[in-house]
């Protein structure tokens, strides 16, 4: 009996250790400082981890203690990588390149040249001591020399440690240095070493998940001095006598990372302990829109959501919310459910960032939720092709770098207080105050919904028989279609509406982590996501039930998401056609169904809360998002009509063993039945909560609710509005610092979005959590 407890036990002790492997490529900050000693911060150093994969790249001082710390053994690691050899940062590479040799591991030593004449000196120098330390486990120094092997990097070489890709290139500095890019699948890291603005470095960072660069021009806590243009950390060149920058200043890495998209910069290679990260961050800003995060010892990416700060992750792609306040059942307008109640949970409970625009008067309106600018009239119909040379030569606003909207810039645009009946718009599903919205031209044979906006994101799959495509949005019935690049009548180049934008490049990219309980954080919309389906198909109302019932990851205050919540974390990139997943990321996990032909490789529509108001009876609808293919049947045939990542309705309920049926022109496919993905806020925020009654069988979490605005028309609650106009000294309806008065004025910059010196009454509601 003892040995088999003992059985067991070693059993369940490899199973924790297989646990603990990460099946995501991860970076950990081994140490974050600076050829200065700093208790708080080692020498630089950075651990790539992949599965039971491990790269180290650099070995500044303390590397050793905090891989100890780390709980990673020197005998585990897999490959070695100097970015450049400067004492800083291989300082500890000796004791670690023996230790390895004695372990018995198989191991690369890598980097730019000359990393092989590093190794000989080494194993020349401590040949007898290593060979001493050999013997006593009956081993040779000739022996183990084999465990190794060592190169002289190329510039752009690519080679493979495990399953992790290493590409690198060669940066500006001092000395030869590299950068290194690592892919394992859909993820990224890029490790930029020492440097100053690098083109190279842009091009290698492309689209990179991490950008952990370079820190220069940080300012330090206390710190009075502004930051400098010209980079005071020179060297002098020792044959021409002139000095030269080492290291970047925030504007050129802040420049690397908006040339690169990257999803967030780490900065690391700190000279101080404490950064001033407001004032870092204001900086950065000016040039790069995306999460920033300070890196320090021991620090890991991706951040879970214990370690990340809130502080420094502002939610990048924050969501406009829908403005729907009515609420409704499967066949009529309701008065407002209570929790318990049937339909309870829908769009109207919940409260979002509100609409909020400018008209600039020039043409163009502003966004202050996205930080986006737009043209206020679209003009004519035009074809894909000629949208793109419109926006390349338009100076509308006085602005140059206008372009057409991504597919999830220009859905930030609708809302779902529109109605529609048929081919017959009743009201448009987008703010006519400030954008002029057309409907189709009946005098042309056009009907009244056919005024359909285009976006630049294109179909990665065909639809119809084969047609490339192109999604948009129709703000007149209120849906996403994909549209075909070529009208099928009379085989020429289809023609659209376009609306321009520019600013905020980085809106509409996501940026997820598995929190590893069964849930999924986007650090870029501020939304935590049920990371697997509920699993089978529901009617609207048991769909609303099933997420307020919902307990998962310590969390009980899930719920449906809206319409542009849903929509957020469609991976346009994504098709069954094309990648034979659904159009979501695959950290997320999605039931496979069948479709109504039998046809397996389908993937469900998605429950929204939103409810769409059209038809006969506008309150008996609801939005979905399709993840799979938008089917229709069209003579006789089974096809993709709209795309994968089309958003349209359908009943919220109806006999189940009647459905799927086919509806429409199209011969949409209606399943009736579909399937959930829960949402909650990351941080509830308590300034949007309000009291809900309960009983004493619902002891769950209180939720923010939506309410009618006491002001028709404003898009802020009257207190703000008050307070703006007893502030506002010089009646120009913003505020700017000098104005603003107590806790306001301390949290100014966190308030002011677009950073333009001033506070709206929309700003005043809301700040980067």
């Amino acid at each position: 009996m003892r040995q088999y407890l003992l059985l067991m036990l070693l059993v369940l002790s490899i199973q924790l250790f297989a646990q603990q492997t990460t099946e995501q490529l991860t970076a950990t900050i081994i140490g974050s400082g600076s050829p200065k000693f700093n208790t708080e911060r080692s020498g630089p150093s950075a651990l790539i981890s992949y599965k039971n994969t491990h790269i180290l790249v650099d070995m500044g001082n303390g590397t050793q203690a905090n891989l100890n710390k780390n709980n990673t053994k020197i005998k585990d690691i897999d490959g070695i990588l100097f970015t450049h050899h400067h004492l800083d940062h291989n300082e500890e590479f000796t004791p670690i390149f023996i230790q390895s040799l004695l372990g018995g591991n198989t191991f690369t030593v890598a980097g730019p040249a000359p990393t092989t004449t590093l190794i000989d000196h080494i194993l020349d120098t401590y040949e007898e001591d290593i060979s001493y330390r050999l013997s006593k486990s009956g081993r040779s120094l000739n022996g183990v020399k084999n465990n190794f092997s060592a190169k002289n990097l190329r510039v752009n070489e690519s080679f493979y440690i495990g399953d992790i890709k290493i590409t690198c290139t060669e940066v500006n500095h001092a000395i030869t240095t590299y950068a290194y890019r690592f892919d394992v699948g859909n993820q990224s890291i890029v490790i930029s070493g020492d440097l100053t603005y690098s083109k190279s470095l842009s091009i290698l960072a492309k689209d990179a998940d991490y950008l952990i660069i370079d820190s220069g021009g940080a300012i330090a806590l206390g710190s009075k001095k502004k930051p400098s243009r010209t980079n005071s950390n020179a060297r002098t060149n020792k044959r021409t006598g002139n000095k030269e920058k080492a290291h970047v200043n925030l504007e050129e890495s802040s420049l690397m990372a908006k040339e690169a998209h990257v999803k967030n910069v780490v900065l690391t290679h700190f000279n101080f302990t404490e950064i001033d990260e407001e004032a870092t961050t204001s900086e950065i800003r000016k040039n790069y829109s995306g999460p920033v995060i300070y890196g320090k010892d021991l620090l890991t990416v991706p951040l879970t959501i214990s370690t990340a700060s809130t502080k420094n992750l502002n939610y990048t792609y924050p969501i406009v919310d829908t403005d729907l306040n009515t609420y409704y059942s499967d066949a009529d307008k309701i008065s407002r459910p209570e929790v318990g109640d049937a339909f309870y949970g829908q769009d109207a409970h919940y409260n979002g960032n509100p609409p909020s625009y400018t008209d600039n008067q020039d043409g163009t309106i502003t966004d202050h939720v996205t930080g986006l600018t737009w043209e206020k009239d679209m003009g004519s119909k035009m074809t894909y092709t000629d949208a793109f040379k419109k926006a390349a030569h338009s100076t509308l606003g006085g602005h140059s770098d206008w372009r057409v909207p991504t597919i999830k810039e220009l859905y930030s645009l609708i809302l779902f207080t529109g109605q529609v009946k048929g081919e017959h718009a009743i009201e448009m599903f987008i703010n006519t105050e400030y954008f002029l919205q057309p409907i189709g031209d009946s005098t042309k044979g056009e009907r009244e919904i056919d005024a359909q906006t285009w976006s630049s994101t294109e179909y990665v799959g065909r639809t119809m028989k084969n047609n490339e495509t192109v999604f948009g949005v129709n703000f007149v019935d209120g849906r996403i279609k994909g549209y075909s690049k070529i009208n099928p009548r009379t085989r020429t180049d289809n023609t659209m509406y376009f609306r321009m934008v520019r600013g905020h490049s980085a809106y509409g990219h996501n940026n997820f982590i598995d929190n590893k309980d069964g849930t999924v954080s986007d650090l870029a919309t501020g939304l935590m996501w049920q990371k697997a389906d509920g699993g089978n198909g529901r009617d609207w109302e048991d769909a609303l039930r099933y997420a307020e019932q919902l307990e998962l990851g310590t969390h009980s205050d899930w719920r449906l998401p809206n319409a542009k919540e849903l929509q957020s974390i469609v991976d346009y990139s994504r098709s069954p056609q094309t990648t034979q997943s659904p159009a979501i990321h695959p950290i997320f996990e999605t039931t496979e169904i069948t479709d109504p032909y039998g046809k397996s490789g389908q993937y469900p529509y998605f429950w929204s809360s939103t409810t769409h108001l059209e038809g006969k009876n506008p309150s008996a609808n609801a939005v979905y998002i399709s993840f799979g293919e938008a089917q229709g049947e069209m003579r006789g045939t089974l096809m993709d009509v709209h795309g994968a990542g089309a958003q349209r309705s359908d009943p919220k309920s109806g006999d189940k063993g009647k459905f799927p049926q086919y509806f429409g022109p199209q011969g949409d496919v209606r399943y009736v039945y579909n399937y959930v993905r829960a949402v909650r806020d990351i941080h509830p925020s308590s300034a949007n909560q309000t009291e809900q009654q309960s009983n004493s069988q619902d002891n769950s979490t209180i939720r923010p609710a939506k309410q009618a605005n006491a002001n028709p028309g404003a898009n802020t609650p009257p207190s703000f509005t008050s307070m703006l106009e007893k502030m506002d000294s010089n009646k120009d309806n913003k505020l700017s610092k000098s104005e603003v008065k107590g806790k306001l004025k301390e949290n100014f910059e966190n308030r002011d979005l677009n950073k333009d010196g001033f506070l709206t009454a929309v700003e005043m509601t809301q700040r980067k959590r």
